[in-house]
């Protein structure tokens, strides 16, 4: 029988992996959060934790439903990026382990976590992670998950939790949120009650700008589930999953929690309408001539805030490098006036405009011993603006309130473009990362955003959704999804595989 004063564990691993981008390391974890114990419940505090907003909401709500005690064990984060090293995982894992098993008697566990990482030897890491949790407990105490929509769910996964709970917008603003309904589902277990699960992976790997929560098929299903989310079926969570992790898990999943067969019901009629729906999941970027031009035309006009270019290719919030020129080399050569560019990725040209300081003019060049195949070696003539030491506070959007690192930066102007140079890998997502260089976002007339979606969030006071134009540029998160070499990708899948197909399971089978 559970205590007044619950003792709940609380600890996670956040990490969005791409398959096609390289290794993410125990140093990158370490660089951007790790705490254990009580260094957990004092970050948490802070009015800008650097850490995983779920952890102070689930704490915060907490704290304001009744008598509890907090077991911080260990939480880790870094930017999406390659698989991760699996000698850090297990490191982690072994740690989290020994941190379990000193603190005594737990009631259950929260965990916080991203859900679409692989590591360098397994493509299921956060199944392992459930797995942990729940040797922890045992199996009749609970262990409460939460998630990004953009998870990859697996059946280990499922088994091991009571409950995933699926963040509900993208851009993700609801973090907070979601981790504060998890906290009330687990005073409803600790009080003893138990909810069925019902689990449906789909045969779409959904390019992930198809799965903005503002319209598309995605945000229907999104919508529909909620309409029906009531005592009986307290949790729907529709997931839309991130290909670029190349496993076998990955597919847009529908997890429901209840009783009876309304959870069923309602699991099944939203993969059934995913299915019918799947044409929608088709990408139409903007060509990268006609985006540039539009940035061109826009600085001629002599407006502000005309036009926002969305380089989805280059998403650091995906694991792409937030280095590649193709956009900026056509802006500078096109003649673009009063356009903004971040964050371009480039610690050494950082370095460098730092070491030159504010009014110097110098030749660089960007990604000089760095190029590859998506991100040329660039000579640019720039004159720095400002430099900075990164530390940011996030204003709007999902990493407000939020305290971000950006490393050494500095803002440089190369012909009539004005571009962020940071150090650390982190999408343009928050206006603040300008700011923070005295830059006006909204005295420009175009801006360019290595971003995929979530800055909506943040750049939409001065771009809403008709200024903004998705590029086909190049990078390692393209949308066009075949342009990548998959390998453990399960086939066939929609969209690439015309040919899918997918019979519906019955009602009593789930």
């Amino acid at each position: 029988m559970t205590s007044a004063r619950p003792r709940i564990a609380i600890l996670g691993i956040h990490l969005e992996s791409n398959a096609f981008a390289p290794v993410s390391t125990g140093e990158d974890f370490r660089a951007s959060c790790y705490f254990e114990g009580d260094a957990m419940i004092i970050e948490a505090a802070r009015p800008a934790p650097a850490m995983p907003a779920e952890i102070p909401g689930f704490i915060d709500e907490m704290n304001a439903s009744g008598a509890w005690k907090a077991v911080p064990i260990l939480i880790t984060a870094t930017e999406p990026g390659g698989p991760a090293d699996a000698a850090f995982i297990e490191e982690t894992l072994a740690r989290m382990r020994t941190l379990l098993r000193a603190a005594g008697p737990l009631d259950a566990v929260y965990v916080s976590n991203h859900g679409a990482m692989v590591s360098t030897a397994d493509s299921d890491p956060d199944g392992a992670l459930y797995a942990l949790a729940r040797e922890a407990v045992g199996p009749d105490r609970p262990v409460v998950a939460t998630v990004d929509l953009h998870a990859n769910i697996s059946q280990r996964m499922v088994d091991n939790a009571d409950a995933i709970i699926a963040y509900r917008t993208n851009p993700h603003v609801d973090r907070r949120e979601r981790a504060a309904e998890a906290a009330v589902l687990m005073r409803r277990l600790l009080a003893g009650e138990r909810l069925e699960k019902t689990f449906i992976r789909m045969p779409i790997a959904a390019p992930t700008v198809t799965l903005l929560t503002a319209r598309g098929a995605y945000a229907d299903m999104i919508v529909e589930g909620q309409r029906h989310v009531g005592a009986d079926l307290p949790v729907v969570s529709v997931l839309g999953s991130f290909a670029f992790a190349d496993a076998p898990e990955a597919g847009i999943s529908i997890l429901t929690y209840g009783k009876g067969e309304k959870p069923k019901r309602v699991a099944l009629d939203l993969a059934n309408f995913a299915w019918a729906q799947r044409e929608r999941f088709t990408v139409r970027l903007t060509p990268l001539d006609g985006a540039v031009a539009r940035a061109v035309e826009a600085g001629r006009s002599g407006r502000n805030s005309v036009v926002c270019l969305a380089d989805v290719a280059d998403n650091p919030g995906g694991g792409a490098r937030g280095n590649t020129t193709d956009i900026l080399e056509r802006l500078v050569g096109e003649g673009a006036q009063r356009a903004l560019l971040g964050n371009f990725v480039d610690a050494a040209a950082a370095a460098r405009c730092h070491e030159a300081g504010v009014g110097a003019k110098l030749r660089l060049v960007l990604n000089e011993g760095s190029a590859d195949a998506h991100a040329k070696a660039l000579p640019v003539e720039v004159e720095v603006l400002a430099v900075s030491d990164g530390n940011v506070t996030g204003r709007r959007g999902m990493w407000e309130g939020r305290a971000l690192r950006l490393g050494a930066s500095a803002a440089v102007r190369t012909g009539g473009v004005t571009v962020l140079v940071c150090t650390r890998r982190v999408q343009c997502a928050d206006p603040a990362f300008f700011e923070s260089l005295g830059l006006d976002v909204g005295s420009f007339a175009s801006l360019t955003v290595k971003s995929r979606g979530h800055f909506r969030a943040a750049f939409d006071e001065w771009y809403p959704d008709e200024a903004i134009v998705e590029v086909d540029a190049a990078g390692l998160t393209s949308p066009i999804l075949e342009r990548y070499a998959w390998k453990a990708l399960r086939r066939p899948v929609w969209p690439l595989d015309r040919e899918t197909q997918w019979t519906a399971p019955r009602l009593e089978d789930l």
